[in-house]
């Protein structure tokens, strides 16, 4: 059964209000479909006592409304999305950093989904500083999604999702087994999955570069700039922070300024 129009307007404000997502009416279809899943999964087939239960949980741990939030994340991702972003992690971020003195970079991936991001950071690490990347670098990926963390971990992916890596590194990174590809351990142990909302406050320590892209997109304004202010205290001073080219959301300058290249644009935490 479809929820009545002022159903819906209900299930809208309840996602809103727990998620601080964006919910345009072109999402509604979208929004509906999830919601009518974790019904099935909860057993409920009423929208409306269904809905008077979501809005009457206290806070976000309730079962049924967890399943609810994982049910509506976007785990589409891929190798090597966005170029650029490696480039100035190739020409910049690593050899200024280790020339700056750094001992062992850290490098967070957010909303990483399936691992794609995290391991295309590692493999243009591994190619800039070699077989002693895992040493000098330390990548973690979270994401609130405990099925896409558990596919991460796996690092098994079908050959659709590497079509995007160069073949030269499928080679290098890679082992094929059947029809799909498995990370090498070699990879693996420079990456790390963690669950994690990044909408809450991250205690795991100061990084050198946070790559957060595809994931202010889909919030409101006022967790859009929750979610920057949570990066920017995770960032160490002097660090690099890269974003979507939809984030729709651009830090502060008076503790950001940009680097433009000719591969593209990130913004560096002012120095103290």
């Amino acid at each position: 059964m479809a929820p009545t129009p002022t159903e819906l307007q209900r299930l809208a404000t309840v996602i809103s209000r727990r998620t601080g997502m964006a919910l345009p009416s072109t999402r509604l279809p979208f929004l509906t479909a999830r919601a009518r899943a974790v019904m099935a999964w909860a057993g409920a087939d009423n929208w409306d006592s269904w809905l008077s239960e979501l809005e009457a949980s206290a806070g976000n741990d309730d079962r049924v409304g967890e399943a609810l939030d994982e049910a509506l994340q976007v785990h589409e991702t891929c190798f090597f999305r966005y170029p650029g972003h490696h480039a100035l992690l190739s020409d910049v971020v690593l050899p200024d950093s280790l020339a700056a003195g750094a001992t062992r970079l850290r490098i967070l991936s957010v909303g990483c989904s399936t691992g794609q991001e995290a391991y295309s950071l590692a493999m243009t690490a591994r190619e800039n500083l070699g077989g002693d990347a895992h040493r000098q670098v330390e990548i973690l990926g979270v994401d609130v999604g405990r099925a896409a963390l558990a596919a991460a971990r796996r690092g098994v992916y079908g050959p659709l999702s590497v079509a995007s890596v160069p073949p030269l590194y499928l080679e290098r990174y890679f082992e094929p087994e059947g029809p799909a590809f498995t990370v090498r351990p070699e990879l693996r142990a420079m990456v790390r999955f963690l669950r994690h909302d990044i909408r809450r406050e991250l205690y795991l320590g100061k990084f050198d570069a946070i790559f957060c892209c595809n994931v202010c997109l889909y919030f409101m304004r006022p967790t859009k700039d929750q979610i920057l202010t949570r990066l920017t205290a995770a960032l160490r001073r002097g660090g690099y922070l890269f974003l979507g080219h939809a984030e729709g959301v651009t830090p502060p300058v008076d503790n950001f300024r940009a680097i433009h290249r000719p591969s593209g644009v990130m913004f560096q935490r002012i120095p103290a």
